[in-house]
């Protein structure tokens, strides 16, 4: 996928009309399952998503009309959300207002030294590949798609009822905790890595201890997080204990 810039007028209006709820079953089912094997198509509808969100709910419909003269004869696609058309702007025009409206929060804005650095090293879990067919597997498999999306409630909702049959299952716990940390509840997603690390030989320890790491780190348990990112063997363990001067 290229650049949301330079989206064209059809694939917008797919992924608008996914974003809308103005898919058919069957087409959705199939854009999600495409977007659960496709990382760069999951970014381009996240990029998407939060720029006509932002557009949305900061009203910069009034901001906009003053950049209509100048941007009258670039080539435009449609912005919409839940069905409220909005004016016809170039994807980088709108893309700088939202960057300028939220300098302050990517720059880390009201941060504390511990919440920068979690948000300068965490990086979502991406996921594991799914297959999408009628099996058993079915519901973490959905649930996977979810998570993929960046809809980490769905997916939680989803695998705390298959936890609750495997309350001890590595896979379950560990993407538990990742999609708990994704969605800003850290306070929660601590439990589930470590009894995911309670599995001997768990594939997902190594990644795991990092994430727990993260956790503890950004509630600000120093010790803990220290702890934890010894046991990862991630090179990004090393470099952040030194940034964040655990000796």
């Amino acid at each position: 996928m290229e650049n949301s810039n330079h989206i064209s007028q059809e694939e917008f209006e797919r992924i608008e009309r996914y974003l809308i709820g103005e898919m058919p079953e069957a087409e959705r089912l199939a854009f999600e399952q495409q977007m659960a094997a496709d990382g760069s198509l999951r970014q381009y509808v996240k990029e998407i998503k939060i720029i006509l969100e932002e557009v949305e709910t900061t009203n910069l419909r009034h901001t906009l009309d003053r950049f209509h003269e100048e941007i009258a004869a670039t080539k435009t696609v449609p912005l919409s959300l839940q069905s409220k058309k909005l004016a016809w702007i170039p994807w980088a025009v709108a893309a700088s207002l939202i960057l300028a409206l939220g300098l302050w929060v990517l720059v880390g804005g009201g941060q504390s030294e511990n919440e920068r650095l979690f948000t300068a090293y965490f990086e979502p879990d991406p996921g594991l590949v799914t297959a999408m067919g009628v099996s058993d597997q079915y519901e973490f498999d959905r649930g996977m798609v979810d998570y993929k999306m960046g809809q980490y409630q769905s997916a939680i909702n989803r695998w705390e009822k298959l936890l609750q049959q495997k309350p001890k299952n590595d896979t379950l716990n560990y993407f538990l905790g990742a999609s708990y940390l994704a969605s800003e509840q850290g306070d929660k997603a601590a439990a589930y890595f470590q009894t995911a690390l309670e599995s001997q030989n768990s594939i997902f320890a190594d990644d795991a201890w990092w994430y727990l790491g993260l956790t503890w780190l950004k509630q600000g348990e120093i010790d803990k997080a220290k702890d934890a990112l010894q046991r990862s063997q991630k090179p990004e363990a090393k470099r952040l204990m030194e940034e964040a001067n655990m000796r």
